[in-house]
């Protein structure tokens, strides 16, 4: 988190100090790659073997991830993707699936794959040949091929056949798919069964890729999937069971090891994932090939997990060791792994800013007059502004959806739905008709003058059970609308400061009648600097109504059922009993808007994150943008390299003394808690 930290302020600062050119986008993509470094999720790979056609991992995710977690690997093997759980922890009881999304090979990992196809299938084609040479080939070899070459071959022609589907997606990072789209497009994989069949040599005639843009069906999946090289499936966990606090975990199912399954495609696969994890959990068959393969990587922390046998037989102790480990081993590898990457990049950084550095001093020197004050002034404002943004996008999480997250007041977003929801079920008129039906503690039937007959049957509660399920959507949206509007008020003081230096320093220049108000980097700036915008910032719809199956099915009345209270002679008549039927059906309501309301707030946050990366993305970076917003003459010569040079020194230094302060402060802590 800090090497993040340093590095962005680092960014925002050379960013401010440099003008466009290599030098400022070199160091913009060194900075860069320090922080996604540093917000990579720690992985955990789950390497298992089997003898048979059935992932062993299938067996896993229920007793793991607690009670309501689907199957998130198919149960029977596939020709090798890897499945990625990013798991993620919430104030909830069960586990949820909130997103799933496909990554493709590109065309550089296709080709390491045909290779290693090749490098298989022993005295047929060179290694390093190319499509037309590998499938001509293959059409020779295809004749006298045993059942294994034969399967190798299918392999290598379905891998070129979905090269030419996915054309368009090759290398896409996290399209967006359906859980069991991927899961039926999975197809089994046996090594002799194309020992009979028809050679699978693509019709030079077939359909040609697939335009941008199409949506992942299973059709489509099961078209391209080998060149599937990721699905990851998002998973909200409860925290009880998974305490990551806001850190994200993530556990990287890989290919089952087993003879009968082991292509090259789904071996280069494993190969690149446990080169770049640093923990395995080893799902040990009787070969003991994951020992083997693990053995080949001696960075690795290796846990070991339960067999497949323990798995299959259900009992939870072997899954909740497993879950220790993840959580104390592998966890502290994945963040020692990361923090020793982010420091890496960051010295990384650090030479790309010295060479910088020196490649200005060679420059030819220049004579411009210095900047002017103003422009310095609104050089540094804009940083600041940039870094607020970042602030902002880091604290929404937390303040929208998060531990932070309160309305005016005080009141979590859950008991406001709650309370919102409770008044809506409490006003329904059968109550009203139950309650003046009580005499002496039970319900008397109606003389059909003075007051109604109490309902009898469920239809009546059904109804208005619809009618308030429907009502939902705008009871969340209004929730998540003051929750967001109480995050924004908590966070507007920040901005006072921002919001002040932009009026003195900008605002002036733009009184001058050359200037144009509408420039859209004056634009930018002041949007930056007032957040009343973000209570509106969100999807254009919002969470849609339970439909009529999900209201029939979260209904707690059996509705062929008369009330308790319809037997004049019977004990169902307690006014008790009133209320707890009133009681469940206040639960039931309240736990489907509390559903909605923890899809909205996700909704909500990633909108109001895209805007803000939208609007840190279109701050002015150039001299000319800088120059026009601070009213300076725009043919002012810009500075010399050598000052440039001096000022990215300066920021080096600075940033060393950020380090030797961290040190001490570590070393501080060592010691007291030695002491």
């Amino acid at each position: 988190m800090r090497t993040r930290e340093r590095a962005e302020r680092l960014l925002a600062a050379v960013t401010a100090a440099l003008p466009g050119g290599p030098h400022a986008d070199a160091a913009r993509e060194a900075a860069a790659q320090v922080v996604r470094v540093a917000q990579t999720p720690i992985s955990v790979a789950l390497l298992a073997e089997g003898d048979d056609d059935h992932v062993v991992s299938h067996h896993l995710w229920q007793p793991l991830l607690g009670e309501g977690a689907p199957a998130l690997t198919p149960q029977r093997s596939t020709l090798g993707h890897v499945t990625a759980v990013l798991l993620r922890a919430v104030a909830q009881e069960r586990a949820a699936v909130r997103a799933v999304s496909v990554s493709f090979l590109d065309r550089a990992a296709i080709a390491r794959c045909r290779s290693r196809l090749l490098d298989r299938l022993g005295g047929g084609p060179a290694p390093d040949a190319d499509w037309p040479q590998a499938l001509a080939q293959a059409r020779r070899l295809w004749p006298a091929a045993d059942a294994r070459c034969r399967a190798g071959l299918t392999e290598l022609v379905a891998l070129h056949r979905a090269e030419v589907f996915a054309e368009h997606l090759l290398g896409v990072e996290a399209a967006p798919a359906r859980l069991d789209a991927v899961h039926q497009a999975t197809m089994p994989f046996h090594v002799g069964g194309a020992a009979g069949g028809v050679p699978p040599f693509p019709d030079p005639t077939a359909p040609g890729p697939y335009a941008p843009g199409t949506e992942l069906t299973q059709s489509v999946l099961h078209r391209v999937f080998p060149v599937v090289r990721r699905v990851t499936v998002e998973v909200e966990v409860p925290h009880a069971r998974w305490p990551l606090a806001d850190e994200p975990l993530e556990l990287v199912d890989l290919p089952v090891l087993a003879p009968r399954l082991r292509t090259g495609r789904a071996d280069l696969l494993i190969e690149e994932e446990l080169g770049a994890a640093s923990a395995a959990v080893l799902l040990p068959g009787p070969r003991r090939d994951a020992e083997r393969v693990a053995q080949a990587y001696p960075h690795l922390t290796v846990l070991t997990g339960p067999g497949s046998a323990a798995l299959r037989a259900g009992p939870p102790a072997p899954a909740d060791d497993l879950r220790a480990a993840v959580l104390g081993a592998g966890r502290d590898a994945g963040r020692a792994a990361r923090a020793t990457r982010a420091h890496a990049a960051h010295l990384d950084l650090r030479r790309v800013l010295r060479a910088t550095v020196a490649a200005l001093d060679e420059e030819l020197p220049a004579a411009p007059p210095p900047p002017p004050a103003a422009q310095e002034r609104l050089r540094d404002l804009v940083g600041r502004i940039g870094a607020e943004l970042t602030a902002l996008i880091d604290d929404v999480g937390r303040g929208v959806a998060g531990p932070d997250a309160r309305l005016d007041g005080g009141m979590t977003p859950q008991d406001a739905v709650t309370q919102r929801v409770v008044a809506r079920v409490h006003s329904w008129p059968q109550w009203a008709v139950l309650f003046a039906a009580v005499a002496e503690q039970h319900v008397q039937p109606g003389d059909g003058f003075d007051r109604e007959e109490p309902p009898v049957r469920p239809d009546v509660f059904e109804a208005a059970f619809r009618a308030t399920l429907r009502e939902l959507p705008s009871v969340v949206g209004e929730v998540v609308d003051a929750t967001v509007a109480a995050w924004r008020q908590r966070r507007s003081p920040r901005l006072g400061p921002l919001k002040a230096a932009l009026l003195d320093d900008v605002e002036p220049a733009r009184e001058r009648p050359d200037r144009d108000d509408a420039d859209p980097a004056l634009t930018t700036l002041r949007r930056a600097v007032q957040l009343d915008w973000l209570t509106r910032a969100g999807p254009a719809d919002g969470p849609p109504p339970a439909d009529a199956d999900a209201a029939r099915q979260a209904f707690p009345l059996a509705p062929d059922r008369p009330l308790p209270w319809h037997d004049p002679h019977g004990s169902g008549r307690h006014q008790v009993t009133v209320m707890r039927v009133r009681r469940e059906l206040v639960e039931a309501v309240r736990r489907l808007a509390v559903e909605g309301l923890a899809v909205e707030q996700v909704r909500r946050v990633d909108a109001i994150r895209h805007a803000l990366r939208e609007l840190r993305a279109a701050l002015p970076r150039t001299d000319a943008q800088i120059r026009e917003l601070a009213g300076v003459d725009p043919g002012v010569e810009p500075d010399p390299p050598q000052v440039l040079a001096r000022r990215v020194e300066a920021l080096l230094d600075e940033d060393d003394r950020s380090s030797r302060a961290e040190e001490h402060d570590r070393t501080s802590r060592t010691d007291e808690e030695g002491r």
